[in-house]
């Protein structure tokens, strides 16, 4: 019985100094835990001390990154206002696409524009350089990688294109980036009112007037309804609704209002159409499909030959190039903007001299003149960069003292006088949205041989 006492006092010492020890533990743990949040707590303390400063040092550091750019802006616009010294012009012209006839008239006539002024000396004392491009047309975007190549090469201007829809495509490129874009060819009446701030300028008239001349023209030769079939963008609407204004102004009726796809191959609807109306005249305003479409005509009994009076535009000039048989165009009449060549014949044989056979010669001097007003405005600035040369062409085209070439224009500015420059293409006139006022349009006849232009005539409208 004594020896089961001591058995149980000692287990029980021991069971006591379990307990303890496991109290003991725990309080250990405690402290640990305790000195281990101290630690957080400091630590955390400790960064959000830090993090002000490191907050501050963030913010000087953007601002000083923003002045910075603010600096180079400032360089770089300093530089655009001051130019290179070098007036630089590209252009983008069709060496390809619809309108690919009207390119070797216009890319010479840059070419003989741009020896002429360095012939003169140039301007602001150097060269000027030329650096040629395609336009392509709409089908393609041969025109904005031309624009880009261009702008890269710091062309202060840009001459082209000459389809109003490609232009449409590349102006607020070319006018967003400080860069004049000036077209020798663009006639559709939105560019008149189109945003560009201030720098898009075109040789060629609006439509608006060519509409005039076409109406008129329609109307004097004894047709009172009339059919008009019209290619479905920027030039070939505004020609039309040009032309169907003034028509019906006048007192003439408008049968058939038709506008096509460009992509189209087949026009057999629309002539049906056309051939139901039975109209006294029909007005064809295309490129190069136009050739299917008078084709098919014909062969409606509706073309050209027939008793029906055919009109078309100066986007279908050229067009018996494109014809199977171009003597299906005879008696056929159209309008085209431009200047009477045979004043400038001189103009005309240099730029043949590097044209290719039976190439047209329209908006060649167009073309010339447009480069010529833009050197001049630069000269007048006294500087290349854009928006400076922009502020200074519609001046250089009216009011001053009268000037037929870049180096009598030149001298007049070096002497400090005001240049009128009335270029190849006549007095331009230029009005507030830098197009001419007025201007003078070809009505041509196709003869026996599919052209004949023996059988032109030039008449003049503002």
């Amino acid at each position: 019985m004594g020896k089961n006492w001591l058995t149980k006092l000692l287990a029980l010492l021991m069971a006591f100094g379990l307990v303890a020890a496991a109290c003991g533990s725990d309080d250990d743990d405690d402290a640990a835990d305790e000195t281990e949040a101290g630690e957080s707590s400091d630590e955390e303390a400790s960064a959000s001390a830090s993090e002000p400063a490191d907050e501050d040092d963030a913010m000087e550091e953007e601002d000083d990154a923003m002045e910075e750019e603010d600096d180079a802006m400032e360089e770089e616009g300093d530089a655009m206002a001051e130019g290179d010294g070098i007036l630089t012009i590209g252009t983008i012209f069709p060496v390809t696409g619809d309108l690919a006839f009207l390119g070797p008239a216009e890319i010479q006539g840059a070419e003989l524009a741009v020896a002429d002024i360095n012939a003169a000396g140039g301007v602001l004392g150097a060269d000027v350089v030329l650096e040629q491009g395609d336009s392509g047309d709409t089908t393609t975007d041969i025109a904005n990688t031309e624009v880009d190549r261009l702008l890269a090469l710091g062309a202060d201007a840009i001459m082209g294109a000459a389809s109003s829809a490609v232009s449409k495509t590349v102006i607020d490129k070319i006018t967003g980036a400080g860069v004049i874009q000036f077209s020798p060819a663009n006639t559709s009446p939105d560019f008149t009112t189109y945003d560009d701030n201030g720098l898009y300028f075109r040789t060629a008239p609006s439509d608006l007037l060519q509409g005039r001349v076409l109406a008129n023209a329609v109307l004097e030769q004894g047709n009172e309804t009339a059919s008009v079939l019209f290619r479905q963008e920027s030039y070939g609407q505004g020609l039309a609704d040009a032309f169907m204004e003034n028509f019906e102004g006048a007192g003439g009726v408008i049968d058939e209002f038709l506008p096509y796809a460009i992509d189209v191959e087949s026009f057999d609807a629309e002539i049906d159409t056309i051939v139901e109306a039975g109209s006294d005249a029909v007005i064809v305003i295309g490129f190069a499909e136009s050739a299917n479409i008078l084709t098919t005509m014909h062969e409606r009994g509706i073309g050209p030959t027939s008793d029906t009076n055919v009109w078309g535009v100066d986007g279908n000039d050229n067009i018996n190039s494109e014809m199977a048989d171009a003597t299906i165009l005879e008696g056929m009449k159209q309008t085209i903007p431009s200047v009477d060549l045979g004043t400038i014949s001189d103009f005309v044989s240099r730029l043949e001299e590097a044209m290719p056979a039976d190439s047209t010669s329209a908006y060649g001097a167009e073309t010339y003149d447009s480069i010529v007003i833009v050197a001049l405005a630069a000269q007048l600035a006294g500087t290349d960069q854009g928006t400076a040369v922009a502020a200074e062409i519609n001046g250089v085209t009216g009011g001053g003292e009268k000037c037929t070439t870049f180096a009598e224009c030149k001298d007049i500015i070096d002497a400090g006088g005001d240049p009128d420059y009335d270029g190849l293409g006549g007095p331009y006139e230029f009005v507030e949205a830098g197009e001419p006022a007025a201007a003078s349009f070809r009505i041509q006849t196709y003869g026996t041989d599919g052209r004949d232009e023996a059988l032109d005539e030039y008449v003049f409208a503002s």
